[in-house]
């Protein structure tokens, strides 16, 4: 155990008191034994209080025994008498008391009663009531999740029927897309063989239109020479006979009948040649005798023009007819 110096050095300086000084080892080291001092501190004591002894006292002479009376051995034990209380120190006493218990029950009463007391009804009830609000709070609060997810779940629903259905027309107008397409193509393959088929009729009309035109205007060149013919003879009979009997415009000859039987197809175009014919042939004899054709060839000629015109169409229109029946 350590030494408690402040003990020790107020036990040396009670040893080194001039009253206590002469008193014997045995009562200075019982003393302080009473007062709660090791034997390690009472040494320690005992050791500083103990004056060092001189260099010469060991050579000093032996003093002579002395017979003086010695102090009385257990004079300075003797405590002090306690101090006599009066009436102020016992209220003083009170006062403090007093003062501490009632902090203690205030404390107690404020912390640590409420903490171990048994709760009251009204606290029962209250609680209660704390308790069922909560619960109120938690049933409303789950009502209205369940609410919401109704309703979420009709709007994915709503959602998911809108998608189907877009789905659906988008693929309905994908499958009319592809139908048009088709029929677009059909159609477009159609008009491109029918373009081809004309291109391909085209020249082969245009050939057999040549052929028969070529063949026409043979026939037309014939009818033309024989005409020319007829109205030379005609010119030649007419200039010895003009003068004393010139022919009627109503009355026609034989030769006329013969020439108009011949001319009927190309009427129009004999009637410019036989214009230019008669200019040339009234020019080489006397004015007054100049050839005209009668009014019943004229008719003639021009039913006969439109029987040619009308045939020239039905053939056009055979072979557009052709042409398309081949596309």
């Amino acid at each position: 155990m350590a030494i408690r110096e402040d003990v020790v050095a107020s036990a040396a300086q009670f040893l080194q008191d001039p009253s206590v000084a002469t008193s014997s080892v045995e009562n200075k080291v019982s003393f302080l034994r009473s007062k709660n001092l090791t034997q390690a501190e009472v040494d320690a004591a005992l050791a500083r209080a103990s004056p060092a002894p001189a260099p010469g006292a060991q050579y000093s002479p032996a003093s002579p025994p002395s017979y003086h009376q010695p102090y009385p051995q257990y004079a300075w034990q003797q405590q002090q008498a306690p101090p006599r209380r009066d009436w102020r120190d016992w209220f003083i006493m009170a006062t403090v008391v007093s003062g501490v218990g009632y902090g203690l029950y205030s404390l107690g009463k404020r912390y640590v009663y409420p903490l171990v007391a048994p709760p009251t009804p009204e606290r029962l009830e209250q609680d209660k009531k704390s308790i069922e609000e909560q619960f109120d709070k938690a049933f409303a609060l789950v009502e209205q999740l369940s609410k919401d997810t109704e309703v979420l779940k009709t709007a994915e629903l709503q959602r998911s029927e809108r998608l189907d259905t877009a789905l659906a027309d988008l693929e309905m107008t994908m499958v009319d897309l592809k139908a048009a397409n088709r029929r677009r193509e059909d159609d477009a393959q159609r008009i491109r063989d029918e373009v081809q088929a004309l291109k391909d009729a085209i020249p082969k009309a245009m050939d057999s239109q040549k052929d028969v035109t070529d063949n026409r205007l043979l026939e037309i060149n014939s009818e033309l020479t024989s005409l020319r013919t007829l109205v030379k003879q005609r010119m030649s009979s007419g200039s010895t006979t003009g003068a004393s009997h010139p022919p009627r415009a109503g009355t026609p000859n034989s030769s006329e009948r013969a020439g108009d039987s011949g001319a009927n197809a190309t009427a129009g175009e004999a009637q410019s040649s036989v214009g230019r014919t008669s200019r040339s042939g009234g020019g080489s004899g006397n004015g007054m005798a100049r050839a005209s054709i009668p009014a019943w060839q004229m008719a003639a000629a021009a039913s006969s023009k439109a029987t040619t015109n009308g045939a020239e169409e039905g053939d056009g229109r055979e072979q557009q007819q052709e042409a398309s029946g081949s596309a």
